[in-house]
């Protein structure tokens, strides 16, 4: 009962307005490409399933020596061909679900962008605001990296080691370093600097784990002197892609299984027909 109530309260709480704008907007403009997609892969499920049904019966899987049997067995074939059919049903229609999200992320993501900003902002003016606040200590981040790096650069390069040779090797290491890992560095420093702070009192690192630190600093470094909005729009999308297309996988990956499962069903049949009933129908010869 607790489950059935729980159902219920969840089909209560879908927002069907939004599912029917998803659906108005995005899906039914495209629906030539989403019927495309499931008349191509019923054809050519309807082509596997008669070549696989063709293959069997050639290799006898479709014989057997009862003659209630052998009538019984042919069942396998408008079977076979009903469930590929499903499978390769299926598989089109996600594929065109898919393709059409995907085609049409730009718009979704804006969408969903916007929502998310008139929820949380109360004004333009508001958003706008922040908008810029982030916009500014994207490029102070963007500036203290740098000069960061040009101190690092000097430091290493400073300190002599008494050895050509290996203020040689040294000067070439440290040029490697910040040329390529002077945003880490940079980063590294200052979540220390942060977690560093509050010791004594609170522990920054278990309210700001470094991953999610290093997410936001990536974000302010790539950001610089562009638009952050613009960049932000760039993030989500990847993020969408990124979504949409494991969950199209993990579909298309249960779906496979279950073709899987279709196609073997008859052979493991033929098998156990073969190795305990076949013989009790085969005359023994003396």
């Amino acid at each position: 009962m607790d489950y059935i109530s729980y159902s219920s309260e969840l089909f209560k709480n879908i927002d069907w307005d939004f599912i029917w704008s998803i659906l108005r907007d995005i899906v039914l403009p495209n629906s030539g490409a989403l019927i495309f997609n499931i008349i191509i892969f019923l054809f050519l499920g309807f082509i596997i399933g008669i070549i696989y049904c063709i293959v069997l019966w050639r290799k006898g899987i479709f014989k057997r020596a009862p003659k209630y049997y052998n009538w019984a067995v042919k069942l396998y074939i408008p079977l076979l061909i009903v469930g590929i059919l499903y499978v390769f049903g299926q598989w089109g229609f996600i594929r065109g679900i898919y393709k059409i999200l995907d085609n049409e992320k730009t718009i979704i993501v804006k969408g969903i962008y916007n929502g998310s900003v008139q929820q949380i902002f109360e004004s333009e003016y508001a958003k706008n605001k922040f908008v810029l606040s982030a916009q500014m200590l994207a490029i102070k981040a963007k500036s203290d990296s740098q000069d960061y790096a040009v101190f690092f650069k000097k430091h290493l390069k400073n300190y002599d080691t008494g050895s050509s040779f290996l203020n040689k090797t040294k000067n070439k290491l440290s040029k490697f370093i910040v040329n390529n890992y002077s945003d880490d560095l940079y980063k590294l420093t200052m979540y220390a600097l942060i977690t560093s702070a509050g010791k004594g009192h609170i522990d920054f690192s278990e309210a700001l784990p470094y991953e999610e630190f290093n997410a936001a600093m990536d974000l302010l470094l790539e950001v610089g002197y562009q638009d952050i909005e613009k960049v932000v729009l760039e993030k989500l999308s990847q993020w969408f892609s990124m979504g949409i297309t494991a969950q199209y996988h993990g579909m298309v990956k249960s779906l496979l299984i279950l073709l899987f499962l279709i196609l073997i069903v008859p052979l493991l049949e033929y098998f156990i027909y073969k190795k305990w009933i076949a013989p009790k129908y085969i005359p023994k010869t003396t």
